[in-house]
């Protein structure tokens, strides 16, 4: 999956199962639509390793339907969070010039369009929008990646999408996601990246990864041994401060333990192509192996391993 250089990205970054895997501070409604506050932000996520810095974008009105009693404080949360075009552009701004990626989800389909003329290098779809065909139209017609999260969404659901970003030829990564806030460890279901894997066809495969809702590290730890590319985590500043995601987010601490932790699990994993050995391995194998001896009137199977010794 390739970031093409643009204004939110300060040079072109290649995602790969080869490289490390790619880090992402989801910023979500954390900022309080406070620009200094996510400027600082920007600032904790760099010094704890991450890649890319991630935002929110939607129209409200276009976004919940308010004539419902019972989404109306729902409502009125996203409405005073809301962010306007000038904060996208001087945190775009701000982002690219600590190095880091700049990009956002858009929840309404007006906010491709805009994160698009930001120079974004790619979208995010939110595990709700999985089968929103209105919104993957839009960011299709852009023609740059994709990033859609799973949670909540059965097989067919998934399996909808990768066939309607498959056809288009889109370049697009899915994420593994519980949508529990918090997720139990226990319910973190990593094995499940393997089976949505196994949804993809052959002629366009894509990278896998795990938006993590969890409280620790362990789970994210596992996502990458399974073959995750990508991480997502929720991000603050400090957990006492106002808003609903703060608690269940990672502060700059628990960020930096999260890079650490991920590159270790892919170091672990390593980046095996075929099902062969290291080549150090059989550098060394000479006292490890045997080959055939005579021995005492019988042929036997000793120690060491003679590659030249003629089979009887």
């Amino acid at each position: 999956m390739l970031f093409k250089k643009s204004a939110a990205n300060p040079t072109e970054r290649n995602l790969s199962t080869v490289e490390k895997p790619f880090l992402v501070a989801e910023f979500g409604l954390n900022h309080n639509r406070d620009l200094n506050l996510a400027k600082r932000m920007v600032d904790a996520a760099k010094a704890s390793g991450v890649d890319a810095v991630k935002l929110q974008s939607y129209t409200t009105k276009y976004f919940i339907n308010r004539q419902f009693e019972n989404v109306r404080v729902l409502y009125d949360i996203f409405a005073g969070l809301e962010l306007a075009m000038e904060f996208h552009s001087q945190l775009r701004d701000y982002t690219a010039a600590q190095g880091l990626i700049f990009f956002s989800t858009p929840l309404t389909v007006d906010w491709v369009e805009k994160l698009d003329n930001l120079g974004a290098p790619c979208f995010k779809v939110a595990s709700g929008d999985i089968n929103n065909w209105q919104l993957f139209d839009a960011i299709i017609a852009t023609g740059k990646p994709v990033i859609v999260s799973a949670g909540a969404a059965s097989a067919e659901e998934v399996q909808q999408s990768i066939n309607f970003l498959s056809k288009a030829n889109s370049d697009f990564a899915l994420l593994h996601c519980v949508s529990l806030y918090p997720t139990p460890e226990t319910k973190a279901n990593i094995g499940r990246i393997a089976l949505l894997k196994n949804l993809l066809p052959q002629a366009h495969p894509a990278l896998m990864g795990f938006s993590d809702h969890t409280e620790g590290c362990n789970a994210a730890f596992a996502a990458v041994a399974a073959g995750a590319s990508i991480i997502e985590k929720h991000f603050t500043l400090d957990k006492n401060l106002p808003g609903p995601d703060q608690k269940m987010s990672f502060d700059p601490s628990e960020m930096k333990k999260l890079r650490e932790a991920i590159d270790l699990a892919h170091a672990i994993r390593g980046n095996a192509t075929t099902a062969d050995c290291h080549a150090e391995e059989t550098a060394s194998d000479y006292y490890g192996k045997r080959s055939l001896y005579e021995f005492e009137g019988q042929t036997l199977a000793m120690r060491p391993r003679h590659t030249d010794f003629p089979r009887p």
